[in-house]
């Protein structure tokens, strides 16, 4: 966990429900659409048995857009991560915002993770703890259950600082037909931004997956995240959408930060090399071998010499 200054309001605001329900499912169609939507876990939604499941489905409440309050779901995925998820939970509920959805996706914890979610069972729409097969099967999961107009992803440990939700959908009614938004976060320094015109050289053109908000219509044309690619599952899905050509788009303010990054997640623990890989079978799916071959030697070649002549500088920002 980092910068506390962003964390004043979570310990501050009092837990309000705000939230609109109603007992019957939104089922929205889309044309040719490649997966399915499912409101509650069942026996043709995974292979693995339900270990456990709750929220105010579980109560036949549900979600739906409203005139000029678009339905936003969050989606946390977690495995074991009892301590950070307190926080990231806080920082969904406590959004000044009455039509966020709140999914989580737990892969089987064997510490103190579900009695967390169970603190916080009345202002969950949905959770379940379900085995997987890693972080892209988890979120996909997610996906699958999300009704929102937009989504974002949240791991267990980011959190959203004040009133961001607030601001994402005042920008998301402002643009009008927005096909994603991308929110700055907050790592060691501020990332922000979407440079598509990047990709053949750079896969990090956007921020962060945890402060970028998708339209489901978006994930539902393209398509869920590469489960065979265990890390940049994620950029294989963007390099798709930029692909496609005519998403419509747009990034917040640098100064504006809507996430901030747990230092000590997930994707921190990942190797260069382990990214090294995975960048090679992202790419390969998408460009030619020798110059898939070549960018990969070029950057390894600059990754030793960061790590040997600007080490304090790569560790700073890195």
């Amino acid at each position: 966990m980092q910068n506390t200054q962003y964390l004043k309001y979570i310990k501050t605001r009092s837990m309000r429900s705000n939230q609109i329900y109603f007992s019957k499912p939104n089922h929205k169609k889309f044309k040719n659409e490649k997966f399915k939507t499912f409101f509650r876990a069942n026996n043709s939604f995974d292979n693995n048995p339900i270990i456990e499941e709750g929220g105010k489905r579980v109560k036949n409440l549900y979600r739906k857009s409203l005139k000029n309050k678009p339905l936003v779901t969050i989606i946390t995925v977690v495995l074991n991560h009892a301590k950070e998820l307190d926080t990231t939970i806080k920082s969904v509920i406590l959004q000044n915002y009455s039509n966020l959805e709140y999914i989580i996706i737990d892969g089987g914890s064997s510490d103190n993770t579900i009695s967390v979610i169970k603190k916080y069972e009345n202002h969950i729409d949905y959770w379940l703890s379900q085995k997987d097969t890693g972080i892209f099967d988890a979120f996909n999961k997610g996906l699958r259950l999300s009704s929102g107009d937009y989504i974002c992803i949240l791991n267990s440990g980011d959190y959203f600082t004040e009133n961001s939700i607030n601001f994402i959908v005042k920008k998301i009614l402002e643009k009008k037909d927005l096909d994603i938004l991308f929110g700055t976060v907050l790592k060691k320094k501020k990332f922000s931004g979407f440079y598509p015109d990047k990709i053949f050289f750079n896969l990090n053109i956007i921020p962060s997956l945890m402060s970028t908000f998708v339209k489901l219509s978006i994930y539902k044309e393209i398509g869920l995240f590469d489960t065979n690619l265990v890390h940049y599952s994620d950029y294989d899905f963007f390099y798709k959408c930029i692909k496609k050509k005519d998403i419509k788009w747009y990034a917040t303010k640098k100064n504006k930060v809507i996430t901030v990054f747990d230092l000590k997640g997930y994707s921190s623990k990942v190797s260069f090399f382990s990214k090294l890989y995975a960048e090679y079978k992202v790419r390969i799916k998408h460009e030619n071998f020798l110059l898939v071959f070549f960018k990969l030697l070029i950057k390894t070649l600059r990754y030793i010499q960061i790590n040997i002549f600007s080490k304090k500088k790569f560790s700073k920002y890195n």
